[in-house]
């Protein structure tokens, strides 16, 4: 009994194993299919890759030689607009030169027509001036022989006066030595006295004042009878204002001291000309 149950069990498990290797063959047998499968799917995909990498790869030369094409044609499209470009500026530039010589030429034009007009009137004037020197050349010759007669009596008359300034240099001599002695006479009769005797004044219209100091600058001395120690009383318009005394004279400008306690020598500062009297 033991024995037939473990046959029975030892069938069954050789059937068991029976089975799972059947389904493990079947399912190998699947597998491989699949993978048969997959690697066919592969395969056909590399091939598509290839195929789509060759198209793709024709395309792309097929763009790139386009793209270039297009990029000669800019560039050239560039260069042709550059040279009309250059050519439209050289175009302006030739146009704005042919205006400016066309405004020089009519300036030019227009000088020649005015300095044509003023030769014009410069020659008119002169052929103006050419008929009346014609006309006027008999007048012209009359006044030449007048002109040659008065010549001829001018000479006449000059020597006659010759003859008459040959006895003139020994009167000449007499008057010279005649004014020589008495600009001498003046002269020491001038160094001799006083200029100015008392009672005279002269008119000064400038001086240098130094209330402080007491002192006077005169714009006169010796040679208007301004001398040393002299005593003169300063009037305006009638009015004495002080006396002075002159302390130092020179040739022409001297000093004078003002005597204190008389007169207003203040009112010197306020007049511009005063009178110098000689006490």
């Amino acid at each position: 009994m033991l024995k037939l149950i473990t046959n029975g069990l030892a069938i069954c498990f050789s059937l068991a194993s029976i089975w799972y290797m059947y389904t493990l063959l079947s399912t190998i047998e699947q597998e491989r299919v699949l993978i048969d499968t997959i690697v066919a799917e592969e395969k056909d995909l590399s091939n598509q890759k290839v195929a789509l990498n060759k198209e793709h790869a024709v395309r792309y030369s097929r763009e790139r030689v386009k793209n270039q094409k297009l990029d000669d044609e800019k560039f050239e499209a560039k260069l042709e607009e550059s040279t009309q470009q250059k050519a439209r500026d050289q175009s302006v530039s030739l146009i704005s030169d042919l205006e400016t010589s066309v405004a020089e030429s009519q300036k030019a034009i227009e000088e020649i027509k005015l300095n044509s007009l003023t030769k014009q009137k410069e020659f008119d004037d002169l052929e103006t001036s050419h008929i009346q020197n014609k006309a006027a050349l008999p007048a012209l010759a009359a006044r030449k022989n007048d002109v040659i007669n008065n010549t001829e009596n001018l000479r006449i008359e000059i020597s006659s006066i010759k003859k008459t300034l040959q006895h003139y240099d020994s009167v000449t001599s007499i008057l010279k030595e005649h004014f020589n002695q008495t600009t001498s006479s003046l002269f020491a009769d001038k160094s001799s006295r006083n200029w100015l005797e008392q009672g005279e004044f002269i008119t000064i219209s400038y001086m240098e004042i130094d209330l402080t100091s007491g002192l006077i600058g005169l714009p006169v001395g010796q040679e208007d009878g301004i001398m040393k120690d002299k005593i003169f009383a300063i009037r305006s318009k009638g009015d004495e204002i002080c006396k002075i005394k002159i302390m130092q004279a020179e040739l022409k400008q001297s000093v004078g001291s003002i005597v204190p306690l008389i007169g207003k020598p203040a009112k010197l500062l306020t007049i511009s000309e005063f009178d110098l009297y000689h006490l």
